[in-house]
């Protein structure tokens, strides 16, 4: 095989720059419609075919197929063109069979095999790889990429020797090869040569930048030596050239946090969720945005989560924040949904209850209180000596109706210095079980229409005691007016 020239390594170089500004690689035919050489042409593929590997790594493997089917519209006679629209779609087993139809379309084309292999070692299935080479024979003769491919099967079965010279074939007459310097960077690290390994990745590096395994490697390197500040450097090298790589991200995330740059690992995770969200990385970021004090953040992350994950939700979290915000409504939306998920929890009826109360709902705040046990205990006792809620002695419906009737004439007094106006009629019906207690208080008429004093009343009944082993039901009414 005959090592390429000067000339043709300066225009590998063009060819890079046209990648760079997104114009489309060039198939068997060169810049300005020139013939390229077949050693040129060869190394042209292999660059395209990085490119598409790299491209449906990054997720981006709709826009790159869709530019290789229009070079391949464009040049209908072009095998290498052909090839790399199949090559670009999806790498599954319908893909694998569209290159093999197109083997028998291109009887004297080695490309389609080539295809078929780098899917079964994409797949790790590399004991397919050399029968279906060795069935090439003669066939495309002077077709590196076959050794190419080849010595990659042969590092995946272990063939290190026959890897190894599979690999430097390739340098030789591709020096940029890309793939095989990074498969002798793999092979140097194997044998513990640390230095060749880097070499031969810088190598890569040279031939095609931001060769994702070849960066990878380099960091991988970094930190084998223990070098956290050059493996972090690596990361950050590996996802500015590939910002698509959301697992470069999240491993780029994850050496930030450690290095106690926290406002970098959340803008890592969040450039990584935006490719793809799941939900130990919402909750990350969450964590990471509430230590950083990036509120905003940590809301987008935890209803995000709630999203993704409604079981896992942290609905407490997001309805502190929200009512942080001032979103009172949307806080209450947040603790129900919590509370449907910990109904016993006390620490979430505490706050429902101060909530309730911010809303001007005591008689459902005292409710959460009293579910909370201790941890809404204070609160109980305050908001009852607000509401003038007492503990009334056992006695019959009349003796009820008078001692209750005082608390909330009180409650009402204190009412009136607010709502001058306030009258009207309240009416609730007590089921008392046979130990003498309220088992349920009903309001059947509220014309008075004042949380307080219908809480007053409410409370004041269910906490009454009546007359055991009578059990039933008994209506209480009454009315208020300003001027009696």
């Amino acid at each position: 095989m005959k090592r390429l020239s000067c000339l043709t390594l300066a225009l590998l170089a063009a060819c890079a720059s046209d990648r760079q500004a997104s114009r489309p690689a060039p198939g068997l035919e060169g810049r300005a419609g020139r013939q390229l050489l077949p050693s040129e042409a060869l190394a042209t593929l292999s660059r395209a075919l990085d490119e598409i590997d790299a491209a449906l790594r990054r997720g981006e493997g709709t826009a790159e197929r869709e530019r290789r089917e229009a070079q391949a519209a464009a040049r209908p006679q072009d095998q290498a063109a052909r090839f790399l629209a199949v090559y670009a779609r999806p790498h599954d087993e319908a893909t694998w069979g569209e290159l093999r139809g197109l083997a028998r379309a291109m009887p004297t084309s080695a490309l389609p095999a080539v295809g078929m292999a780098r899917l079964y070692l994409e797949w790790r299935v590399p004991d397919q790889v050399p029968r279906l080479l060795g069935a090439m024979g003669g066939v495309d003769a002077g077709n590196w990429l076959v050794d190419q491919t080849r010595a990659q099967a042969d590092e995946q079965l272990g063939r290190v020797d026959d890897a190894l010279a599979g690999y430097r074939r390739v340098v030789e007459v591709d020096p940029c090869n890309a793939a095989a310097h990074t498969g002798l960077a793999r092979l140097a690290l194997r044998a513990g040569d640390a230095a060749g390994a880097r070499r031969e990745a810088e190598a890569a590096l040279a031939g095609l930048p931001g060769h994702a395994p070849a960066l990878a490697l380099l960091a991988d390197l970094a930190s084998t030596a223990g070098d956290s500040a050059a493996t972090l450097e690596a990361w950050k090298r590996l996802t500015a050239a590939n910002p698509s790589e959301r697992d470069a991200r999240v491993r780029l995330a994850g050496l930030l946090q450690q290095a106690g740059d926290l406002a970098g690992a959340r803008d890592q995770w969040a450039a990584a969720l935006a490719l793809k969200e799941e939900a130990g990385g919402l909750a990350t970021l969450a964590d990471l945005c509430r230590t950083l004090g990036d509120q905003p953040c940590e809301q987008r992350a935890l209803e995000r989560f709630s999203a993704v994950d409604p079981g896992g939700a942290r609905w407490g979290r997001i309805a502190e924040i929200r009512l942080a915000d001032g979103d009172e409504a949307g806080a209450e939306k947040a603790l129900r949904r919590a509370l449907q998920q910990s109904p016993k929890d006390p620490k979430l009826l505490a706050a429902m209850g101060r909530l309730q109360q911010k809303q001007g709902h005591p008689l459902e705040a005292m409710e959460a209180f009293r579910a909370a046990g201790e941890e809404g205990s204070l609160a109980s006792r305050e908001l009852a000596r607000s509401l003038s809620v007492e503990k009334v002695g056992r006695g019959d419906a009349a003796a009820v109706q008078k001692a209750v009737g005082a608390l909330v004439d009180r409650t009402y007094r204190a009412r009136l210095k607010a709502q001058p106006g306030l009258s009207g009629q309240l009416t609730l019906r007590v089921t008392v079980d046979v130990a003498g207690l309220a088992s349920q208080v009903e309001i059947v008429e509220d014309s008075v229409h004042d949380e307080e004093v219908r809480a007053c009343a409410y409370w004041n009944l269910k906490d009454a005691t009546f007359p055991p082993q009578k059990p039933g039901r008994t209506t209480f009414t009454w009315s208020f007016s300003p001027g009696r």
